[in-house]
């Protein structure tokens, strides 16, 4: 069998692997041209043209805030729809914001990673602001369509605040459920003789109106 042209030996020396690399010719002719393309148009532009423009800073495009869905007129439908256009672009902005906290964390847990101290120290407040943004816009956009508009999200408001009058913040147990939990272990505490029936399975002695 005939062997390959892969099957040649090539002798490697020394003095061949670092030997000075000598670039190609051809890099040398293009840097020329670049440069007498280049030079005239950058000494124009730095000494004409940034001189006679004033320097003017790049901001993203600002929209003036119009009313609120609150302070329009039921059948003011331009108001709605301003307000509606406004509440999608506020949603948008929230959005992007919880996602860079998240990016953050995860980058910086992703870094740290193999030693949970220092997950714990250098990422805490970055997982601290992360949830907070997080719980944040589920208050605010949680539970509702990708369609919902600025009416529906004020309505989801409006219950929230009439749950909260009524219970308390969300998350928290109302002043009655917490009445109602001490009084329980206080009861469970002094071991009443009701309780002690319960206790050693007298139930028979137990009044019928305290049967569990």
């Amino acid at each position: 069998m005939g062997g390959s042209s892969h099957d040649k030996s090539v002798d490697v020396t020394r003095e061949s692997l670092f030997r000075e690399l000598k670039p190609h010719a051809g890099y040398k002719v293009r840097d020329i041209f670049g440069s007498i393309i280049d030079i005239p148009v950058t000494l124009f532009r730095v000494h004409v043209v940034d001189k006679v423009r004033t320097p003017y800073p790049y901001y993203h495009k600002r929209y003036n805030r119009v009313p609120t869905v609150d302070q329009c007129l039921t059948d003011d439908f331009a108001c709605l729809e301003e307000a509606d256009q406004q509440y999608r672009r506020d949603r948008l902005v929230d959005m992007n914001i919880v996602r860079i906290l998240r990016n953050s964390k995860n980058q910086c847990i992703q870094w740290h990673k193999h030693d949970h101290e220092d997950v714990n120290q250098f990422c805490g407040p970055l997982i601290a602001d992360y949830e907070n943004a997080a719980v944040n816009y589920y208050i605010k956009y949680g539970e509702l369509h990708h369609s919902a508009n600025v009416t529906e999200v004020f309505m989801k408001q409006k219950h929230r605040m009439l749950w909260e009058r009524r219970h308390g913040p969300v998350g928290q147990e109302g002043e009655e459920r917490k009445k109602l939990a001490a009084a329980a272990e206080e009861a469970v505490k002094e071991k009443n003789s009701v309780s002690r029936l319960r206790e050693f399975g007298f139930r028979r002695y137990v009044p019928k109106e305290v049967h569990l």
